[in-house]
């Protein structure tokens, strides 16, 4: 078994492909790399603009766990595209 049967076996859902989700996925893996690889110092951005609307000790965290947090969805949202798009192939 490849790797690229496990991931899709790990997110193997009863349906076929949607659209929708395939969308999502995408939408979620490109703003999640973006912030991840810290592009234009976005995660800086996304902290700072974070700091000022949520409430609590947001000062606590820091952009580097941010950056930790996008590259998670970032993986997921890829496992999400693997999944989908190999059900819509089959």
């Amino acid at each position: 078994m490849n790797q690229v049967d496990m991931i899709e076996l790990a997110g193997r859902v009863s349906s076929e492909m949607h659209v929708g989700s395939l969308f999502f996925s995408g939408i979620m893996f490109s703003v999640g790399l973006v912030i991840a690889c810290n592009i234009a110092q976005m995660a800086d951005r996304v902290f700072l603009f974070l700091a000022g609307v949520l409430p609590g000790p947001v000062e606590r965290a820091t952009p580097g766990s941010l950056r930790f947090a996008a590259g998670s969805v970032t993986l997921l949202s890829l496992i999400g595209l693997v999944v989908e798009i190999r059900m819509g192939l089959t």
